[in-house]
């Protein structure tokens, strides 16, 4: 009896688009070419399991005395050896079919593998895209930078031309002094409400003269102490950077069949907390939200006089000061003080004039 060859599937070679590359696509024929080689061998395995089982008796058919034990032995040996080939071919079936599991899920890997491949390509090309365009821009931005580092040139250079041209006409031209006239009023005791500055080391500073004169009118207002013949000394403050040293003579007298009870002020001086008090002038005047002209415009222009302390080494300051308080509406009181002269009153004082 002839025997038939069974055939084998042998897999059509895949091309690169299905595969997603020549190594995967020689991978895969290694793959179907060992499952072939498997399916071979099983078919070879059953072949001589049959040829075996057919010789066998044979043999025992050709004995002149058969033995019934040699058959039964002869028959379990050949039904024990199909079943060891059917056990191998469906091992090697189960192997076939895990094999051909892992070649599809390479297969699905690779799929995977070229979209992301293709992905990656294509972020690349997008990338060079704007790297290409960024290059256009930047190349138009350093071409107007150019233009204009040029256009700057020509104009610094024709400004330093003005500029020579006019130190030339300034040089040809006679020198000429300005003089500017600042009025002065004619001056006049102070009569009415003053308002109080310092001026010392270039500094200006607000004196609250007002509010010590003022508390020390409600202190004998309601003062309850002994009025025995007596000096009384004390001090307030400190306020804006001052205090208020002050004597006042208690009495008490006897007038007809009346007690009088009298206090009467002796002198009084306002102690500066240190010579850096105050703002420096040229930022007072200029500044806009400067201490001293917040202070100064809580005066009333119409009926207040600013009366300024000014020592020695701030003379030079006393123009723009004055020039100043003039513009703003204000009559101008000064005070010159030497360099060791506290600002104090006394009823022996002399009163303000302006200026």
């Amino acid at each position: 009896m002839k025997k038939r060859r069974r055939q084998f599937y042998r897999r059509r070679p895949r091309t690169v688009e299905e595969i997603g590359g020549d190594g995967q696509d020689s991978f895969l024929d290694v793959v179907s070419n060992l499952v072939g080689v498997l399916i071979i061998l099983v078919m070879i395995a059953g072949t001589r399991a049959r040829n075996v089982a057919a010789d066998a008796a044979l043999e025992k058919a050709s004995e002149s005395v058969p033995s019934r034990n040699a058959e039964a032995d002869a028959y379990v040996a050949a039904a024990k050896t199909l079943a060891e080939t059917r056990q191998n071919v469906v091992r090697l079936q189960n192997e076939t079919e895990d094999l051909n599991a892992r070649t599809l899920d390479v297969e699905r890997q690779a799929d995977a593998a070229e979209r992301e491949y293709r992905a990656v390509f294509q972020a690349l090309a997008e990338i060079d895209a704007e790297i290409e365009r960024e290059s256009r821009r930047r190349s138009e931005a350093d071409k107007i930078a150019f233009d204009l580092k040029s256009e700057i040139f020509e104009k610094e250079k024709k400004r330093d031309d003005l500029r020579q041209e006019k130190d030339a006409l300034a040089a040809a031209r006679p020198q000429a002094s300005v003089l500017e006239n600042i009025p002065t009023p004619i001056s006049r005791p102070v009569d009415g409400r003053e308002g109080f500055f310092r001026l010392k080391n270039g500094r200006i500073s607000h004196v609250p003269l007002n509010e010590f004169q003022e508390r020390l009118r409600l202190y004998f207002k309601n003062f309850r102490g002994d009025f025995e013949n007596k000096t009384l000394e004390d001090k307030f403050g400190p306020s804006e950077g001052y205090s208020f040293h002050f004597f006042v003579d208690l009495e008490k007298r006897r007038s007809g069949d009346e007690i009088v009870y009298s206090a009467n002020f002796r002198y009084g001086e306002c102690v500066p907390s240190g010579d850096e008090l105050g703002e420096p002038v040229d930022e007072a005047l200029s500044n806009p939200n400067s201490v001293f002209r917040e202070k100064l415009l809580k005066y009333v222009r119409d009926d207040t006089t600013i009366t300024v302390f000014v020592y020695r080494d701030s003379f030079e300051y006393l123009r723009d000061v004055k020039k100043f308080v003039f513009s703003s509406g204000y009559q101008l009181a000064l005070r010159p003080l030497p360099d060791d002269a506290p600002i104090a009153v006394s009823p022996e004082g002399t009163q303000s004039a302006t200026h």
